[in-house]
């Protein structure tokens, strides 16, 4: 059970980062 939390934060995280990242990029285009 805690290694699917774990997981399942690790992969949230990875998510917010690529997220994160494309609107950074976005604003460096602008």
């Amino acid at each position: 059970m805690g290694v699917v939390l774990y997981l399942g934060l690790v992969g949230a995280g990875l998510v917010t980062a690529f997220l994160l990242s494309t609107v950074l990029r976005g604003i460096k285009l602008i």
